[in-house]
């Protein structure tokens, strides 16, 4: 890996794990969750993806990315906790009913705010 792509990594993982957890769990969620039905799976590692995505697109074999690991388990806890998505016993999330409620909300931040 070059010197200036670590660096690059490591400043969008910086930067991830500075923003607002509250704030990355309402936007991961409306952008992974319309579509999903009442009671379905949303599909395995969409999460993971994308935090990925939005945090510098690192390689899937480079080790220093365990920040994407952490945060996705603390995003899923924030799901649970609000109950708008849980995890089955395979890890998958699914949709619960309040997490409609969160897809339909104007402001989704403060939705889940509220709900949490």
């Amino acid at each position: 890996m070059s010197s200036e792509y670590a660096l690059n990594l490591e400043a969008e993982i910086q930067r991830m794990l500075a923003t607002d957890i509250v704030v990355l769990a309402a936007q991961s969620f409306v952008a992974l969750f319309p579509g999903v039905q009442l009671g379905k799976h949303l599909g395995s590692g969409k999460l993971r993806k994308w935090l990925r995505q939005e945090f510098g697109k690192p390689r899937w074999t480079e080790g220093n990315t365990y920040a994407f690991d952490a945060l996705t388990a603390e995003i899923e806890l924030i799901y649970e906790r609000a109950r708008i998505a849980s995890r089955d016993a395979s890890g998958q999330l699914m949709l619960l009913p309040r997490g409609l409620q969160l897809l339909a909300a104007p402001d989704p931040v403060a939705a889940l705010r509220e709900l949490l």
